[in-house]
């Protein structure tokens, strides 16, 4: 088995799905680095503690569903964004301490510069979101929004159609 500098990778239950794998393995190839992006299926996400224990060169992992939420009691630390947040994407594994981070924000705001009709102002055009799903992305999306003064409301499976004006 090849031994690698460093292990990133992706945690979540099932991850037939995911396409990281492929894409980080491609990306570090072109880079010509020894590293490796692994998929790591948990059933449980207390097992990520003995998972990390055992994989010294495991630098960092995303997180995906249905462990965005669940992973925060398990943290050294808590950035300040995802604890308002209440969900995790990115951890950081550094002196074997797990750091969490929400980078759904980043790449959410981002995206909104790039609307058609908003403008980086605090009354921007955009009258109304409508955000699909109640999880840990979604969290992000409200966050960035009531940031904006955007209305929104949720619709989700097992979640009551929920507003904020």
């Amino acid at each position: 088995m090849k031994s690698f500098d460093k292990i990133y990778g992706l945690v979540g239950k099932k991850l037939g799905h995911s396409f990281s794998k492929d894409y980080f393995t491609k990306k570090f190839s072109e880079l010509n680095l020894n590293y490796s992006y692994q998929n790591i299926e948990l059933d449980n996400i207390s097992d990520i503690i003995p998972f990390v224990k055992e994989n010294k060169n495991l630098k960092g992992f995303n997180v995906t569903v249905p462990y965005k939420e669940a992973i925060i009691p398990y943290l050294d630390y808590l950035d300040d964004t995802a604890k308002e947040i209440g969900a995790v994407n990115t951890v950081k594994v550094e002196n074997g301490m797990l750091k969490g981070f929400n980078t759904d924000v980043i790449g959410f705001e981002e995206l909104l510069k790039k609307t058609p009709g908003h403008q980086d102002t605090k009354s921007p055009s955009i009258n109304e979101a409508l955000i699909l799903g109640s999880g840990g992305a979604s969290k992000a999306v409200q966050y960035v929004l009531r940031k904006e003064n955007i209305p929104y409301k949720i619709v989700s499976r097992g979640f009551k159609l929920g507003v904020r004006s």
